[in-house]
């Protein structure tokens, strides 16, 4: 089996530049196009996924660590939102504590997020436990290829290994 060749990451602030443009551009469509932005975003979330999906190795531990991750992310938002005293007091005063204190939470998430196995025991205990037994068997036969499929649709899949006919020798049929 031929290694993939290594592809060159592109450098930290060359990142965080696609980023900005790519967060400038989500809030100009929502601002010119609102109906294209739900559109807009979810490509872009979808390739945040995949990038963290591809990160974690493309299994079981990937797809827990992916939905465990935007489920405190999503908690941490509301938990935000909902201790500002009001919209115009989060929008002005509180902003940059707010994002401070996000981002800090934001890498707390991501701790807790590689601890998912261990989170869903504690919580659920033996059902946790049978849960995860479960998912051990059912994740590659059920969930992966059309999860796969999902990530994978705009045709940036690895492409299948490609069929070789066996050639017949003369005489055979």
């Amino acid at each position: 089996m031929a290694a993939r060749p290594k592809v060159k990451k592109p450098s930290f602030i060359a990142r965080m530049k696609n980023r900005g443009r790519e967060t400038v551009s989500l809030g100009r469509t929502l601002k010119d196009e609102p109906r294209a932005f739900p559109g807009q975003l979810l490509r872009v979330l979808k390739r945040s996924f995949h990038t963290v999906w591809n990160a974690r190795g493309g299994g079981l531990y990937a797809c827990g660590f992916v939905i465990t991750f935007i489920w405190l992310e999503i908690r941490t938002v509301i938990a935000e939102f909902a201790a500002a005293e009001g919209i115009g007091t989060f929008l002005t005063g509180q902003l940059f504590e707010i994002l401070i204190r996000v981002t800090v939470q934001s890498i707390q998430n991501t701790v807790m997020a590689f601890l998912w196995p261990v989170w869903l025991i504690e919580r659920f205990e033996y059902f946790g436990i049978a849960a995860l037994v479960v998912l051990y068997f059912l994740f590659p036969r059920l969930i992966k290829e059309p999860l796969n499929r999902w990530l994978f649709d705009d045709g940036d899949a690895p492409a299948a290994a490609p069929v070789v006919a066996k050639e017949q020798a003369p005489g055979e049929e």
